[in-house]
Parts: structure tokens; C-alpha cells; sequence
């Protein structure tokens, strides 16, 4: 069974670590990025469509027919876990001692190889002032690349259903403003915002009463 299992892992998981471990790092920044913009409501609500955060208590779905669960945390606080292999809904590890564990799947669409930004067909949106400033899709990538894990160009294209060309003219217009900043990383260029970028999308966004998807 041990010799199964190791061979079993080497073709299905060794493959793999370091998407996998990507993709973990990714979505581990795209949380601290909401939690710092937004707050951890949003992101426990951000985990699940029935996670529901009503403090003290945390709503999370039960096992297919029981409905919701309710998670009282008691003071204890939680861990965040997020786990390739969880499957879709949140799992909470509780115990007596130490502080509980959710598990969960990360926001990543493991198929095109990036964050899951938008629906395949969404138009991409941006807040009003900065649709105004800066035109809506063009807008709408600087919001984008706002996460510190950044986008590469094909991410980018895809989260906000335009295609390369013009996801790479956005991009290097935003660049030639010092609103964005491109680094590689082995052979792919990531792009994310300056300090500059991220503190336009904060005034827009206080302004308007919108928030960061």
C-alpha cells in the first residue's frame, strides 16, 4: 500500500508542487490584500457563497442536506488553511485547546492558471472616478493588478475577458505612468500597482463609496 501511494504521488502530485505552491502563495496574497482593504468580514464571507461572518458566530455550509453550521469561535480566533485538495466547501477543524482550523479551497481556477477575478463572459468594471480618469477598462486593470501577487499579461486577459494585445497596451500605458510595475519572475513578467497605483485606487474608491472586488 506505502509503494502504491508513494508511486501514486509521484505522477499525480510531484508534477505539480510548484503550481500548487503558486497557487497557495497567490491566493495567501490575495487574502491579506482584502483583509487590508476591506477587512476580515470580507474575507471570511470571500471563502464561500454560505459563509456567512455575524460575530461571534461563523455560518458555514454543513455536508450536503444539513444546511448551516454555526462556528463559534469563543475569543479562540481562526486560522486560515487554504488546501489544494479541499473541495468546494470550507471545512472547519475544531478542537478543545489551541485555535481552530478552516480549511479551504483558494480562490484560483486551476484550469486557466489564475486568480478567479470574473466570471468568463464579465465585462470588467471599475469604480467611477477612476473609470472617469482613466477610461472603464483601463480602470479596471489597474484594479486588477491592485493584489500583491500581481497578474501576468495572460492572467490579466483572462480575469477581465479582453484579449492579450489590449491587456498589454493597458498595462504599459499604466507602467508608462508609474501607476503599475512589471517584474519577472523566471519566464513570466508579473505585473502589480506601485504604491502610487494603489493609493489612486484608494481615493477613487473612498470617493465613490465603491469597494475593491
Amino acid at each position: 500500500m506505502t509503494d502504491t501511494l508513494s508511486a501514486y504521488y509521484d505522477v499525480a502530485v510531484t508534477p505539480f508542487v510548484d503550481r500548487m505552491r503558486a497557487v497557495l502563495d497567490a491566493d495567501r496574497a490575495w487574502r491579506v490584500h482584502t483583509t487590508a482593504h476591506l477587512g476580515v468580514g470580507a474575507v471570511l464571507a470571500g471563502l464561500h457563497p454560505q459563509v456567512r461572518w455575524e460575530e461571534p458566530v461563523l455560518e458555514l455550509p454543513g455536508p450536503p442536506g444539513q444546511g448551516q453550521v454555526d462556528f463559534h469561535l469563543e475569543g479562540r480566533g481562526l486560522l486560515l488553511s487554504a488546501h489544494i485538495f479541499c473541495g468546494s466547501r470550507p471545512r472547519a477543524l475544531l478542537n478543545k485547546a489551541g485555535t481552530p482550523i478552516l480549511v479551504y479551497a483558494p480562490v484560483w481556477n486551476l484550469q486557466s492558471d489564475s486568480l478567479v477575478a470574473a466570471p468568463p463572459n464579465a465585462q470588467p468594471g471599475a469604480s467611477k472616478a477612476l473609470a472617469t480618469l482613466l477610461g472603464r477598462t483601463r480602470a479596471a486593470v489597474l484594479e486588477a493588478l491592485a493584489s500583491p501577487a500581481g497578474h501576468s499579461t495572460k492572467q490579466l486577459a483572462q480575469s477581465l475577458a479582453i484579449s492579450p494585445a489590449s491587456a498589454s497596451e493597458h498595462v504599459t500605458a499604466l507602467r508608462d505612468a508609474g501607476l503599475v510595475t512589471s517584474l519577472r519572475q523566471a519566464n513570466t513578467v508579473r505585473h502589480t500597482t506601485t504604491a502610487l497605483g494603489t493609493k489612486l485606487i484608494s481615493t477613487a474608491t473612498r470617493t465613490t463609496g465603491l469597494r475593491l472586488p
